[in-house]
């Protein structure tokens, strides 16, 4: 009778707390399917009456229950092999941390043996019942706050290293807590039956040896994988803007060919103050593009990040030679410092490239770009306005439009989304304003 009370009241409720923990990992409750979850709390509770039965010694029993329930969650409840060893992982953990905080508090607080608590059924009730509420807590902890492991779930492919790291890592803390409890179990005297020959220790801590040096193989993956990632992305960047400066340069060496053979033409025919009034031309022109280079470059060196400097002179030199007058100025030093390079360079590119094709349709001598960053004391804004087409005020709208564009060849519809997703992402507003032949992007951000 008494057996069937302590199943009742103590290993049926036990079960059905440990599949609610692990269910709760990942914010599932225990009641969804509550045919399958009686299923697993009677196989559970009854695996565990028949392994004290049988006199199964604690460090074998843990891990024979740890295996059953593995099979459970995989078989009958349909879990992912991965899910299923983080549910494990989380429920074998909260049992023994229960497990451990409670006999630690005996030992220490009420002084109180296992093989002494054993002389008391009161006790023995009273100290299951104890150990049940915190199995309890933790299982509303989970609920009250929504919990949900996936949200740490890395999304990227490499990443999954990560969440093998991490697991074995789980399991690696569940194996020491393991190793701790039934240290303690042995050290108490308790009446429960538990592996204690150093021989029988030495494979267990050989098991955690294993697992630690799994863990440093995952981790060293998972840093050679994500140093390989983030020089890729820094990489870009710079590969695109010499690509930038590389068509600059054949654009201004087209020109050059150009101006000679038109030189040359003069002097074929003699036209000498025709020839002489072009040079002048030329070499005024040159002077005006040299100053505002030395002016701009000024500009760049002040500029923080490498990559936004790289960038903004090959820009420069897109303009030089496709005669657009570009001028930066750039008066604050934040400059967008809590955004990532990469995400820095997507606004700064996209925009800049959009401003360099608009300014492209207009009459050489009247096409220009500026560029402003600066702030005030409400907000840090960045502004890059640009001769060209005006946009039409009903087409305003729909320019951060994922496929709208205004260019006629219908090419392009991405990079101003792109702009607006990652401005967005980081809290800050965009707006546009076109009339009169000017279009200006302002980018800013709350100092608040």
């Amino acid at each position: 009778m008494e057996s069937l009370l302590s199943y009742l009241l103590i290993d049926l409720p036990e079960a059905f707390l440990i599949l609610s923990i692990g269910l709760a990992v990942f914010n599932k409750s225990s009641l969804a399917n509550w045919k399958k979850g009686l299923l697993f709390t009677f196989l559970f509770g009854s695996s565990g009456v028949l392994f004290s039965f049988v006199d199964l010694p604690y460090q074998p029993k843990v891990l024979s229950m740890y295996i059953l329930m593995y099979l459970l969650f995989i078989f009958l409840l349909k879990e992912g092999f991965v899910k299923a060893a983080f549910m494990c992982t989380a429920a074998i953990a909260s049992n023994i941390l229960a497990e451990f905080i409670l006999i630690f508090a005996l030992n220490n607080i009420l002084k109180l043996s296992m093989a002494q608590l054993a002389e008391h059924k009161l006790f023995q009730y009273a100290t299951s019942f104890t150990y049940l509420l915190l199995l309890a807590l933790t299982w509303l902890a989970l609920r009250l706050v929504r919990f949900d492991i996936r949200m740490f779930a890395p999304k990227k492919r490499h990443n999954r290293y990560l969440v093998l790291l991490v697991l074995v890592g789980s399991i690696e803390f569940l194996l020491i807590l393991f190793l701790n409890t039934s240290y303690i179990l042995q050290q108490s005297n308790a009446t429960l039956s538990v592996i204690g020959s150093p021989e029988q220790q030495m494979i267990l801590q050989l098991l955690t040896l294993v697992l630690f040096i799994i863990m440093v193989f995952l981790f060293r993956t998972y840093l050679n994988l994500t140093i390989n990632r983030v020089e890729e992305e820094t990489e870009t960047p710079y590969l695109q803007n010499i690509n930038d400066l590389l068509t600059a340069i054949r654009s201004i060496k087209h020109d050059v060919v150009n101006h000679y053979t038109a030189i040359q033409g003069f002097l074929k025919k003699e036209m000498y103050g025709l020839a002489q009034e072009y040079v002048r031309h030329q070499l005024q022109e040159a002077a005006t593009i040299e100053r505002a280079v030395e002016s701009s470059g000024q500009v760049v060196q002040h500029i923080k990040s490498p990559a936004v400097s790289a960038l903004l002179s090959s820009k420069m030199a897109i303009c030089m030679a496709d005669r657009i007058s570009f001028s930066i100025h750039v008066t604050t030093t934040c400059q967008f410092s809590f955004m990532k390079t990469n995400d820095l360079i997507k606004v700064l590119g996209n925009l800049l490239d959009n401003a360099i094709h608009a300014a492209q349709f207009d009459a050489e001598e009247s096409r220009f770009i500026n560029l402003v960053w600066s702030q005030d004391e409400y907000e840090q804004f960045l502004m890059i306005e640009n001769s060209g087409p005006t946009i039409p005020e009903e087409k305003i709208s729909h320019v951060f439009d994922l496929g709208f564009t205004t260019k006629t060849d219908e090419k392009g519809g991405v990079g101003l989304a792109v702009v607006k997703s990652v401005i967005d992402r980081y809290g800050g507003r965009i707006s546009l304003h076109s009339e009169k032949g000017v279009t200006c992007f302002r980018i800013s951000f709350s100092l608040s």
